[in-house]
């Protein structure tokens, strides 16, 4: 990766020069029609009382557990030696934090496993410490075991899930036990029959800029265009998308220059506001800010590197496309404050989808977004944390389950997004803009090399070389001491864990 293009690919979206309204036309016609059956031969399971579906393999075993404030759920293939499991407790009187479930959790795995190790292990950083996960190991019966476990709390509902495998069989099992994990919903007595909507079965293709700036898989009725690490893509009623683009802004008298139709007026306007100028620009109606959070270290690190100030803030909001449907989106919304001419800009990346049916098209808009490659890092990671967002939102916005069951389930995959993924996107992102990284030499065993502005550093040793070709801008991880080996490049985050 060069250090021109990985600054090309941000700052492109900066310039005031560059006019993206081609790039947001909304795509044309034709209504998606969900599939009849589940994705991947999946086929519904529903407990009436508590209420409950989820969606797993024909030939796995569904084991619940419950008493009046709480519920126990074991999806396991035959032989059980592969499981999902998910835990629901009532905690309006307990106050549970994330923390305590996650030791309940291991001392009973270890009442059965003494040998029970955990790793990876985090949990979120607020004040109610909402959120942990972690990783097992563990032999049962001689066989290597690993899985991965999620545990939140708020003050209404406790809940941990997981899953594991065989150690041996845990990467090539993992993709099918999270979409079991992802489809276990609670649902209020009656309504089942409601809520029995079965993953979409959704056919991807590889698509690609016409400048070869950036790579993902789409379903392959969905339009998408861009280039310069632009890009939008959305299905074609315009009801599910993600985009990663930046819009110039001009002020209502602009020079004295009458501006063509297609350009966006506005005064400024910070950016739980101005998504909602750009949004109705494109024909879209009913648009309602649900929730906005500052984020001020994005703003710090525009304001750094672009020497003016600028604001940023996650954003998710709810509207009426042109085509009607009701979208639910959340965004990262990035605006530079204008310049002496009054214009300004707005970077804006995310993902969206139809508000009644977002259980369905969640799969569908991850494996967009994880799929999105282009020569910058920090933009791959700021569409995932996109995805967490809008889990988030689901589990905020979803009606309440009465009782026991009055706060909707979480995904798994939000408390992993929160822990993890929002951990390693903001270390890459700080690597980035600070114009550091990180090499290891496996010839060396393990040694790291540290890259700046200014040269390489041997952590070891101490010993540095200054200037090209071993600073950060020119340094391709060439070994100083062994020219033969290619070292590998790790990211801050990557380099903390190893230790």
């Amino acid at each position: 990766m060069s250090f021109n293009l990985r600054f090309a690919v941000f700052f492109a979206l900066l310039a005031c020069s560059c006019h993206t309204q081609t790039a947001v036309q909304q795509p044309q016609t034709a209504k998606n029609q969900p599939p009849a059956s589940g994705a991947g031969g999946l086929v519904p399971y529903q407990m009436q009382d508590p209420g409950l579906i989820l969606y797993k393999p024909a030939d796995w075993t569904v084991t619940p557990q419950h008493t009046a404030t709480d519920l126990h759920i074991v999806v396991s293939e035959p032989g059980g030696a592969s499981r999902v499991e998910a835990d629901f407790a009532d905690n309006r009187k307990m106050n549970l934090n994330s923390l305590t479930l996650l030791a309940s959790f291991t001392r009973q795995m270890k009442q059965n496993h003494p040998d029970l190790n955990l790793s990876e292990t985090m949990a979120c950083k607020d004040p109610a410490i909402s959120c942990a996960v972690t990783t097992i190991a563990y032999a049962a019966s001689g066989v290597p075991m690993k899985g991965r476990y999620f545990f939140h709390a708020d003050n209404v509902q406790a809940v941990g899930r997981g899953y594991q495998a065989p150690a041996a069989q845990f990467d090539g099992k993992r993709p099918l036990l999270l979409d079991v994990l992802t489809n276990i919903h609670l649902v209020p007595a009656g309504a089942q029959a409601a809520a029995a909507k079965p993953p979409l079965n959704v056919q991807f293709t590889q698509r690609s800029a016409s400048d070869g700036s950036w790579r993902l898989s789409l379903p392959s009725d969905w339009a998408v265009t861009g280039a310069q690490g632009k890009v939008l893509a959305g299905s074609p009623d315009g009801g599910s998308g993600f985009l990663f683009t930046s819009f110039t802004i001009f002020p209502p008298r602009y020079m004295g220059i009458q501006l063509p139709p297609q350009a966006i007026v506005s005064a400024y306007q910070p950016p739980q506001q101005s998504i909602g100028v750009i949004w109705q620009k494109f024909n879209n109606r009913q648009i309602h800010i649900i929730a906005s959070k500052a984020d001020p270290q994005t703003a710090g690190y525009c304001t750094v590197q672009l020497r003016k100030r600028c604001e940023a803030a996650d954003v998710q909001l709810s509207w009426v496309s042109p085509k009607g449907v009701a979208c639910t989106g959340s965004f990262k919304v990035l605006n530079g404050v204008p310049s002496v001419t009054g214009e300004w800009f707005s970077i804006v990346a995310g993902i969206w989808g139809p508000s009644n049916n977002m259980d369905q098209y969640l799969p569908v808009l991850d494996q967009v977004a994880r799929s999105f490659s282009i020569n910058d890092q920090y933009a791959q990671e700021y569409i995932q944390e996109g995805m967490q967002n809008l889990r988030a939102l689901q589990a905020q916005t979803q009606q309440a389950i009465n009782g026991l069951y009055s706060a909707i389930d979480d995904s798994r995959r939000a408390a992993e997004a929160r822990s993890d993924s929002r951990e390693r996107s903001v270390d890459a992102f700080s690597d980035y803009m600070l114009g550091n990284s990180y090499w290891i030499s496996d010839v060396e065993g393990g040694k790291v090399y540290a890259t700046d502005p200014w040269g390489t550093e041997d952590t070891q040793t101490q010993q540095r070389l200054e200037g090209a070709p071993y600073d950060y801008i020119n340094f391709t991880g060439q070994n100083p001491n062994y020219p033969s080996e290619q070292m590998r490049e790790v990211t801050s985050y990557d380099l903390n864990h190893l230790q």
